[in-house]
């Protein structure tokens, strides 16, 4: 099975065949397997292997001395972390997993050897670190500036678009393993106004969150709401040109 982060690197440069083949080889060993609600990282702890997330979701963090707790990004299958290895000897942050993950760790020499062997490859490892430091910009963007409406549907938007990216969508719907308290320490919000942000969305016949799947009924007036533009995740999108007959085409 090719693993989701082959789908997300083709999205930023093409990858010739023994280049796939081997990120697919280094994707299938050395897999770790946690359980949910567990540390990978702790800020503060010295820093160790790269990891490819290969199932479930993870979470970037800080946590201040009186336990308030900032979730910084959302990590999906097809992400790499955590590159910070390379350039400090500790944590700054933590890493948990917000679900049963499955991670493989990469060898020490992962970058040299993809440098040296697989150029094409160092370029999309390059603009996928770009992509990760532009969704922390955005992140910003929302805290400082985007209303508690936009930032929910803006977080949504990307959340559908990174996993539509690395083929984990099914027609207008994808996983959303995050909880309304998790919302509130990514957004700035307290958990009751996301609840009523959200019911909202919903009202307005936008969205819908159940059983941790999120489905997007209205993708163009969506993305109006929450001023989305895909252009820093480097996804060329066709959504707003897809009827749902097409979608449903596309798909079978």
């Amino acid at each position: 099975m090719v693993p989701h982060i082959i789908f997300k690197l083709r999205g930023y440069s093409d990858l010739e065949q023994g280049t796939e083949g081997w990120l697919t080889e280094m994707a299938g060993a050395n897999i770790r397997h946690v359980t949910p609600r567990t540390d990978l990282l702790r800020q503060g702890d010295c820093t160790s292997a790269l990891f490819i997330l290969l199932k479930g979701w993870a979470i970037r963090y800080k946590t201040l001395e009186d336990g308030r707790r900032q979730i910084l990004s959302v990590l999906l299958p097809g992400d790499i972390f955590d590159i910070n290895g390379f350039m400090a000897q500790t944590m700054d942050h933590s890493i948990a997993a917000l679900t049963f993950v499955s991670l493989a760790a990469l060898e020490d020499d992962f970058f040299n050897l993809a440098r040296r062997d697989y150029p094409d490859l160092e370029k999309a490892l390059w603009c996928d670190l770009h992509v990760s430091a532009a969704i922390q910009r955005e992140l910003s963007t929302s805290l400082g500036q985007r209303t508690a409406r936009e930032r929910l549907a803006h977080l949504m938007c990307e959340l559908f678009s990174r996993q539509r990216a690395s083929h984990l969508t099914q027609d207008r719907s994808c996983a959303f393993h995050l909880t309304q308290l998790e919302l509130s320490e990514i957004l700035g919000m307290t958990p009751v106004y996301v609840n009523r942000t959200l019911q909202d969305l919903r009202r307005e016949g936008l969205v819908q969150l159940e059983h941790k799947m999120l489905t997007i009924f209205d993708w163009p007036r969506l993305k109006s709401v929450a001023l989305f533009d895909s252009g820093y995740l480097k996804i060329c999108e066709e959504d707003d040109s897809l009827s749902p007959a097409q979608e449903i085409a596309d798909a079978i």
